[in-house]
């Protein structure tokens, strides 16, 4: 391990963290006043060997002072690198230098394993701090821990009985490798980490790289989440992210269409599609369901008699078939022409059964189709009766959007108790965060029949 490391601060200087290469722990650190990254491991080297100054030394100062100064020469540094003609050479000079008694012949009767003439002198091993019996590597360390397939969190999970999406871990692993291991040298330690750095840190992916607050938080869950693991698996005592802020997130509230719009989607001939996602689009408006869901439909999820549909799983393309978003399941009635939809188009498939899925890929054998293909049909959907592109995005209405209808219509006629079991939620604030479109609604729907007083006034 490297006796330092190099870091920002929050002005883009690089500072000096010495570290206790025993028990990786930061002991003292020392601005360079450069944003050059070569200067500054020049000049951390240079103290590394000499010692850091007392008083604050311009980065030119410093080399000068390093040209200048060979009183304070690392003879072991030396002794490391010369080859065995080298070492005959030097004690050759020294012998004329100082008249020494050896000669430089006495290396011809010494073996190549002898001891060294100049003296490797060990350092003091310091107290272990920390209490950790060894350096934890920040970058390695981050990168298991979000690698589903060999980490050690996730197989204590699993074995637990806990659901680990592997789409989550994939997509911490990719923030580990944007943003953690391109601000972090490979040799850092969780030990070394201060509070405040790891604050420079977030604060330098907000402000100079610009990324959204709820990327820099789900930045931040990365470390997080690993530094609570190692505390628990006794790797370290604690948690330099405890203490650091996170972002306030404004998200943009869910946008909905309005009845005369869905009234419009619901007539429109999606013949682009063979009507296959208008009919994931009438399930997501009509019944609530996630794109996910109505992906992992199987057949033996609709029962055609009792018009019910059981909603038991979720697919995306990283887990595959996986448990529902909160591992529930539920039971939901649906319209009896849709249930005979959704088991007409199940088995049209070549391998229809009852296990296979009912909204099946024309493309890959015993896979569903992906949740982004009813996505991108409902946006070409919208744009065919008369909204744009760039206006869904400023309204932000999604293929999610549907499922907040859905809440909206449920709330305007029935008890917040059914809605929940409707919809999935396993509290009440969430299905108020869900039905709460309901006066929105009303206001753009006053705002339509208002607009058309307008035309006719304007007509006239």
């Amino acid at each position: 391990m490297q006796p330092f490391y190099l870091a920002k601060n929050s002005s883009g200087y690089y500072k000096v963290c010495f570290v206790n290469t025993e028990t990786g722990k930061v002991t003292n650190t020392k601005s360079t006043h450069t944003k050059n990254k070569f200067e500054a491991n020049m000049i951390a080297s240079m103290w590394v060997t000499k010692g850091a100054p007392e008083k604050r030394t311009s980065p030119s100062r410093a080399f000068n002072m390093q040209q200048a100064d060979s009183s304070s020469i690392d003879l072991n540094s030396v002794a490391q690198r010369l080859t065995r003609e080298e070492a005959s050479l030097l004690i050759d000079l020294l012998n004329k230098r100082f008249n020494f008694v050896s000669s430089a012949n006495c290396l011809n009767t010494i073996p190549n394993n002898s001891v060294n003439l100049v003296p490797n002198v060990q350092p003091t091993k310091a107290e272990n701090v920390s209490g950790s019996t060894k350096p934890v590597l920040l970058i390695e360390t981050l990168t298991s821990f979000w690698d589903f397939e060999n980490s050690e969190y996730v197989k204590k999970r699993i074995a637990r009985g806990y659901d680990i999406k592997q789409r989550n871990c994939k997509e911490k692993l990719g923030i580990v490798k944007r943003y953690w291991a391109k601000y972090f040298d490979a040799d850092r330690t969780v030990q070394s980490l201060t509070s405040r750095e790891l604050d420079d840190f977030l604060m330098y992916l907000r402000t100079e790289k610009k990324l959204s607050a709820d990327t820099v938080n789900k930045t931040m869950t990365a470390g997080n989440m690993a530094f609570e693991f190692l505390i628990k698996e006794g790797l370290i005592t604690s948690n330099p992210l405890t203490s650091v802020e996170r972002f306030k997130v404004n998200a943009k509230k869910r946008g909905i269409p309005t009845e005369t719009e869905m009234k419009k989607l619901m007539e429109l001939n999606w013949d682009w599609t063979d009507s296959v996602n208008k009919l994931a689009f009438k399930v997501a408006a009509l019944f609530g369901l996630r794109a996910g869901e109505i992906s992992g439909l199987q057949v033996c999820d609709i029962d055609a008699n009792a018009d019910l549909l059981y909603i038991r799983h979720s697919w995306n393309d990283t887990d595959k078939l996986k448990d529902t978003k909160n591992g529930d399941d539920r039971i939901i009635p649906i319209e009896h022409g849709v249930a005979l939809e959704l088991l007409m188009n199940a088995r049209r498939n070549p391998d229809y059964s009852d296990t296979s899925f009912v909204f099946w890929s024309p493309k890959v054998a015993g896979q569903p189709m992906w949740p982004s293909s009813f996505e991108d049909d409902f946006y070409l959907a919208m744009q065919k009766i008369g909204i744009s592109e760039e206006q869904r995005k400023e309204r932000n209405i999604v293929f999610h959007s549907l499922r907040h209808y859905c809440a909206t219509q449920i709330a305007q006629r029935a008890s917040l108790e059914i809605a929940m079991k409707i919809l999935g939620h396993r509290t009440e604030e969430m299905t108020r965060l869900y039905s709460e479109h309901e006066t929105q609604m009303k206001l753009n729907n006053a705002k339509e029949v208002l607009a058309q007083g307008w035309n006719v006034l304007i007509a006239a």
